[in-house]
């Protein structure tokens, strides 16, 4: 079976302050689309029209991945709004939703962002596509309200989800199969907001024969409960387009409507196919400029900006234009530069208030010197360009006074936290090289006597005197060791090992 769209679209502007249509719309053969431009004066119309010039291109048979493809229009659409805040600074701030059915004979693929929405009637029973990207539907989805506490939250109209130039706002995706009978429907909120609830939609769906019979009375609808806002409706029919099926009425070219239609004079909005729905007419002010440049969101009359729609300045977080941007990129860069200056002096000062113990002249100093143990302020580390010790006190005590081990320890340094504690590691240093230091050779003395069994001759005419026996005095009784009661003084953390191997003690330094 083959299928086939017939479809109608009407816009109105509404019965609010406004002076112009914000709402743009398409339908074709193969896509449906809606845009609600937002922004108050600042262009909302513009950026419905670029997205919907954009999106409409997209028109025609044979996409092999829609959702890709809708994607990718999307993203261009929000590129090009970009462009043109760029070039007109004072439309900073317009964005706009975008709600589009891409038809490929068989299934629809919805995209969506924003509060725009999209219907499906199939046997009678009314069922939304679309999710709105508002605020209060956060709070609903979150629990903290009911579906009807959000019909009357005072932040109702707050989106969050939008193309607005700022960043890649990509859409929901998601696809269904069509079925012969079926009708569709895309709206903008202007219909939601003046009370046409989703049983009246079903009903006025029910009930009309046709697209366009069905966009006008919900059109109709809207303006009997006062729509205070624009309020745009597609409505589509699947139809069966095989040999035994009905003949294809109102199948041809797309049309736009509403800001759309005025900004592109390519497309014209006459003729006697349903295709071609003329914005609805009921009031004078509906599409009522005929100067584009009302359109792009320039003056009135008088000179001036049109005033602003509280409503819609309401209807998603105001921002102000941004200008002077320059200036706010400049004061940005030099906060963060000042920032890491600050971060930078502060790690800086932090390495000065640390200490250790090391040779000086280091490795790569003079050889001729003898290296001697010194306390450097600063840590070992070496930062390329930037000098983070520098020596602080030169001990006496030289490495070659120190076993291997402490040698290569005190080479390699050790780390103290403190200057005190650094102070504390030399002496100990100190101890272990006076405790290591070998012991002097003891240098025999003469004793006097003779060698015993060698004759004594007494010198003629002298007389020698009596020889008195020498006596050896008693030496001291040995001092018994007797433990002490008190307690002994902690003990150097440094390990007195005068040999060449690693004692088997903790670190040198005593540190954590």
């Amino acid at each position: 079976m083959t299928l086939a769209l017939r479809y109608a679209a009407h816009t109105d502007i509404g019965l609010g302050p406004k002076k112009r249509n914000e709402d743009s719309g398409y339908a074709g053969p193969y896509l449906l689309a809606i845009a609600d431009g937002m922004g108050g004066a600042v262009g909302g119309d513009v950026a419905s029209a670029i997205t919907i010039t954009t999106v409409r291109e997209l028109d025609s048979p044979g996409h092999t991945d829609a959702e890709q493809v809708l994607g990718g229009a999307a993203v261009e659409a929000n590129a090009r709004i970009a462009a043109r805040i760029e070039t007109d600074p004072h439309l900073e701030g317009m964005g706009t939703t975008l709600t589009a059915i891409l038809f490929d004979g068989a299934n629809a693929h919805v995209a969506h962002i924003g509060d725009s929405r999209a219907y499906l009637l199939r046997d009678g029973r009314l069922r939304m596509l679309t999710k709105d990207h508002t605020f209060v539907q956060t709070l609903v989805d979150e629990g903290r309200i009911t579906p009807e506490e959000a019909e009357y939250h005072p932040h109702r109209s707050l989106i969050i989800r939008v193309l607005e130039g700022r960043q890649d706002a990509r859409p929901d995706f998601h696809h269904f199969e069509l079925e012969p009978g079926d009708r569709m429907l895309v709206c903008s909120d202007g219909l939601d907001n003046a009370g046409v609830k989703d049983p009246l939609i079903a009903e006025i769906l029910s009930r009309t024969p046709t697209p366009d019979d069905a966009a006008a009375t919900l059109i109709e609808a809207a303006l009997d409960h006062g729509s205070p806002d624009n309020v745009t409706c597609v409505v589509a029919d699947i139809v069966d387009a095989g040999p035994d099926g009905p003949p294809l009425l109102g199948v041809g070219a797309g049309t736009l409507v509403g800001s759309a239609a005025l900004v592109d004079p390519e497309v014209t909005s006459g003729g006697s196919s349903i295709t071609q729905s003329h914005p609805t007419t009921s009031h004078d002010i509906v599409d009522s400029p005929a100067d584009p440049a009302s359109v792009q969101g320039a003056t009135g009359s008088d000179g001036l900006p049109p005033e602003p729609d509280m409503e819609e300045e309401l209807r998603y977080a105001p921002r102000p234009p941004r200008r002077f941007k320059w200036l706010f990129r400049v004061v940005g860069l030099i906060v963060i530069l000042g920032l890491l200056g600050v971060g930078a002096r502060w790690a800086y000062d932090w390495t000065q208030r640390q200490y250790y113990v090391g040779a000086y002249p280091g490795d790569s100093g003079d050889a001729s010197q003898p290296r001697r143990v010194a306390i450097f302020r600063g840590i070992a580390q070496q930062i390329p360009g930037i000098r983070v010790s520098q020596l602080y006190e030169l001990e006496p005590l030289t490495l070659a006074k120190l076993p291997s081990y402490h040698r290569e320890r005190v080479a390699s340094t050790i780390t103290a936290n403190d200057l005190s504690e650094a102070r504390t590691i030399v002496a100990m240093l100190s101890d272990v090289a006076r405790r290591c230091a070998p012991a002097p050779t003891p240098t025999p003395k003469p004793t006097g006597t003779t060698p015993s069994g060698s004759p004594t001759t007494a010198t003629p005419g002298t007389t020698r005197p009596p020889t008195i026996p020498a006596t050896r005095s008693p030496l001291p009784p040995q001092r018994q060791l007797v433990p002490s009661t008190r307690a002994a003084a902690t003990p150097p953390a440094i390990p007195l090992e005068c040999g060449g191997t690693e004692p088997d003690t903790p670190n040198p330094t005593g540190t954590k």
